[in-house]
């Protein structure tokens, strides 16, 4: 092989290596509402008194809450932050599987 020819390649490898490591594919912030097979759910009554929660668990039941009636949206979210912490807390002690690809598997 020419080695000016293979010099190009070998730059443009590096180049394209570098220029990886300076932005992210998703930029979006993993949150508590990402959890992988946890579903909290927030919303108004209609007339925007009070506001509704609940947690759906998919992988144990037991983790999941009814639903609750808040007098504050802040009050909600807190309430589903705090369920949603203490499952996905669960899952990762207990190493469950929720069917989310891996590294491996995407790449």
């Amino acid at each position: 092989m020419n080695p000016s020819l293979l010099r190009k390649v070998v730059r443009r490898l590096i180049h394209e290596e570098i220029g990886r490591n300076y932005h992210t594919i998703d930029n979006d912030p993993y949150s508590y509402e990402d959890y992988p097979g946890i579903h909290p759910e927030v919303y108004p009554m209609s007339n925007g008194s009070q506001w509704f929660a609940q947690v759906t668990v998919d992988f144990d039941d037991s983790l999941s809450t009814p639903l609750r009636v808040f007098g504050a949206e802040e009050d909600a979210q807190n309430f589903v932050r705090q369920h949603t912490e203490k499952a996905n807390r669960v899952r990762l002690s207990k190493n469950i599987n929720t069917e989310t690809p891996t590294l491996s598997e995407i790449t």
